[in-house]
């Protein structure tokens, strides 16, 4: 006979076996419920007290080391690490600084002894928690075979980590234990009474088992609901309870999902912001030098290397007063610097600029200037820029305006005088023609002057816009400026040779004739001892292809030196300074000025001595 059929014949039929039964049956059910049920709840009570434990040795850490990074004492977080890890399941303890770095690390190893670590690394796989996850109260995580705790190391902000790693060797024997002790007497119980438990749970252990899966699976499942079943309350409030899980954990999953999104928003945007930042700080051309709260350089861009010509481990770590001292070092003997504290000082009030020459083949002058901070890791900023064209056109113009005013003067103390003379004195008429002949000579000179002033004025200004352009040929250009040219006393007219053909350029041709007359008049000007000057018109470029066209002008004047060239085309710069040679060195900067607003150059070949040429290229 089957035993299932065995079993119904022998089950009890009258009212009391039937209680009797149940009351074993349920005796069993109990008691396997017991020792799970305590095993859970005395499981969980242990670890909960474990995890408070190491939370609390996290904190109580974080806390006592928080003194201890501010001052930088290694030696002593050390010592508190060793100290606080002094517990048999305590794995490892670890203090690290904002970024990460480890400041002290210690662990416990194979034999139970505790060592220090001496590695500044963060340990493989293990990341700082996000600040907005961890909170003010730390962050305990459990993992299969430790409790794992963090906690920050605050004063007045974010100074460091606490990280303390707890093992769960005792629990796992307060559980084998338990369940150990529950097997006995579950063993015992079955014994007695599976056959009735195996046919009166046969139904509510099947939907148990259905359930048991469906929570298994919660996950997966997504807001799927578990099929109501017949059976005891307790299985349909399961199953009811199951299936309320279920949708509210479908919709803590979409929250989760969306705030992952939101994070990793965030996250790019933050990792934008810095990459800007940094690319600001690598490619500013102006330099910049941090400092932290103690007083020493954190930061350094290149630019502020590449002006002072220091290295980075030169002026990383340094104090404000040692910086200043290797700026001392690079600067250029004569002029005095007046050091950082003067770039610091009364900061609040104005921003004082400090000047910097540095030594070196080319003149370099640096400014700097600084800003205090009051809060925050970063107690002072200083800004170093390269002025060294501004200095150099400031002592530029400071010698045109001396240069300008004595060639004013000049004239104008000759018209003075002579009027002042044609005032008081009786004199021929001859004599007066003379003084009047002298004093339209000098306002001429005075009215040259002006004219370039205002010339390069009105060229700066307008920038070409009031150029009229037009096709024109450029030796059609050229020669009528030539031919009313008129030359010094006793010098001969430009020699001028024809045209290798047509030159078409596209020009204003009062704005190139003007430029011409400049550098013909020079030519004249810097070839006092006479010699002929050469015209020559030019082509260069493919004959199948674009082509340039240019005018060349020759003297056989004093030339010029290799470093005058370079300098040839600035504004106030002359290359005689004795005075002798009237001028206001505007001349050809005016005449560089219009060729490069006509898309032209000027070239300008030259030898001391020898005689210059400067073509005008189209």
């Amino acid at each position: 006979m089957p035993l299932s059929r065995t079993l119904h014949a022998l089950r009890p039929r009258r009212l009391k076996h039937q209680l009797v039964g149940m009351v074993s049956a349920l005796l069993v059910l109990a008691l396997s419920l017991l020792g799970g049920y305590t095993a859970h709840e005395q499981t969980q009570v242990a670890q909960q007290a474990v995890e408070r434990a190491t939370g609390d040795l996290a904190r109580n850490v974080a806390v006592a080391s928080a003194n201890l990074i501010l001052t930088d004492s290694l030696d002593g977080l050390e010592e508190l690490a060793l100290r606080s890890a002094d517990v048999a399941e305590i794995r490892s303890l670890m203090v690290t600084d904002a970024k990460g770095r480890v400041l002290s690390q210690v662990r416990r190893g194979g034999e139970g002894a505790l060592r220090s670590v001496y590695d500044t690394a963060l340990p493989s796989g293990v990341q700082l928690p996000a600040q907005e996850v961890l909170g003010e109260a730390g962050l305990v995580l459990q993992h299969e075979k430790l409790i794992e705790a963090w906690h920050p190391v605050r004063a007045g902000q974010l100074i460091g980590w606490v990280r303390v790693e707890h093992g769960t060797e005792a629990l796992r024997e307060v559980r084998w234990r338990i369940w150990r002790n529950t097997a006995v007497v579950a063993v015992l119980a079955v014994a007695v009474c599976a056959t009735l438990l195996v046919l009166f749970l046969r139904q509510p252990m099947a939907a148990l088992s259905r359930a048991r899966a469906f929570a298994k699976e919660m996950v997966d499942v997504k807001g799927r609901l578990l099929p109501q079943a017949g059976g005891p309350l307790e299985v349909v409030e399961l199953t009811e309870s199951l299936n309320e899980a279920s949708m509210l954990m479908c919709q803590q999953m979409i929250l989760l999902e969306h705030n992952m999104g939101e994070l990793q928003w965030q996250q790019a945007q933050l990792a934008e912001q810095n990459d800007q930042l940094g690319a600001i700080f690598r490619l500013s051309p102006d330099g910049l030098v941090t400092f932290d709260r103690q007083g020493q350089v954190r930061f350094v861009n290149q630019a502020f290397l590449r002006l002072t010509g220091l290295r980075e481990d030169e002026v990383v770590q340094l104090s404000e007063a040692a910086l200043g001292e290797r700026l001392q070092a690079v600067a250029r003997q004569g002029p005095t610097f007046a050091g950082l504290s003067a770039v610091f000082e009364d900061v609040s009030e104005t921003r004082r600029e400090v000047l910097l020459e540095v030594a070196g083949e080319r003149r370099r002058v640096l400014s700097l200037t600084g800003q205090c901070s009051a809060s925050g890791a970063v107690s002072r900023v200083l800004y170093v820029c390269d002025v060294t064209r501004q200095h150099t056109l400031d002592e530029m113009k400071s010698e045109f305006l001396s240069m300008a005013a004595h060639e004013l003067r000049t004239p104008m103390v000759s018209i003075f005088g002579f009027t002042e003379l044609m005032l008081k004195r009786e004199m021929s008429a001859e004599q007066r023609q003379d003084l009047l002949g002298r004093i339209y000579r000098h306002s001429q000179s005075m009215v040259a002057i002006l004219n370039e002033l205002l010339d390069l004025a009105r060229i700066e200004a307008r920038r070409g816009q009031d150029f009229v352009f037009e096709d024109s040929d450029l030796s059609e250009v050229v020669l009528p400026v030539l031919r009313d040219y008129q030359p010094p006393d006793g010098r001969e007219p430009p020699q001028v040779s024809a045209a290798p053909g047509p030159m078409p350029v596209h020009v204003d041709r009062h704005k190139l004739q003007q430029a011409v007359l400049n550098i013909v008049s020079n030519a004249y000007k810097y070839s006092p001892e006479g010699g002929p000057v050469e015209v020559r018109f030019l082509l260069a470029g493919p004959s199948d292809g674009p082509q340039r066209f240019g005018v060349a002008i020759e003297d056989h004047g004093m030339g010029l030196s290799a470093d005058h060239v370079a300098h040839l085309g600035e504004r106030f710069f002359r290359a005689d300074k004795s005075g002798n040679i009237a001028g206001t060195g505007l001349g050809v900067s005016i005449v560089k000025e219009l060729m490069g607003l006509m898309g032209g150059r000027m070239q300008v070949v030259s030898a001391l001595g020898q005689g210059t040429t400067v073509t005008l290229w189209l």
